[in-house]
């Protein structure tokens, strides 16, 4: 479960970078984040694309979140699983229009967790610090 400093920094800065491989390849895109009440990190993708074949392939993952003046960055680390809820994907398809068409049965339509890992929160002063930063374990 995520602490609340984290959480907080989730809420008010929901966009992250989530690295994946393709081979060795790195693959970078955004994603929105979507959290319910269980303290996990989701996000929603479809079987059709490269991110999902990806993840099937190699589920570790990095998240980058960034405040929006860049003085404040969140890194996460993690093993990105997924979740076939039926009511989690309907309460998303409910709340998001991008969502909007879709049907929590679906094949196509996946949700994504991160349940656990390792975060850290970085900003200008200790970017040049890297090992100093405390990890937090969720």
């Amino acid at each position: 479960m995520l602490n609340n400093e984290v959480q907080a920094f989730l809420r008010e800065n929901p966009v992250c970078f989530i690295a994946t491989l393709e081979g060795n390849q790195p693959r970078v895109r955004a994603f929105l984040t979507v959290q319910f009440e269980d303290g996990c990190i989701y996000f929603t993708t479809a079987a059709s694309k490269d991110t999902y074949q990806q993840l099937s392939k190699n589920p570790n993952v990095e998240l980058c979140y960034c405040t929006q003046n860049f003085k404040r960055m969140l890194r996460i680390a993690g093993k990105i699983e997924v979740v076939d809820d039926q009511e989690k994907k309907q309460k998303l398809i409910d709340e998001r229009d991008y969502l909007k068409g879709w049907g929590a049965g679906d094949p196509n339509y996946i949700l994504l967790r991160l349940s656990h890992g390792k975060a850290r929160f970085w900003t200008i002063e200790n970017n040049l610090r890297e090992r100093e930063i405390p990890v937090i374990e969720f």
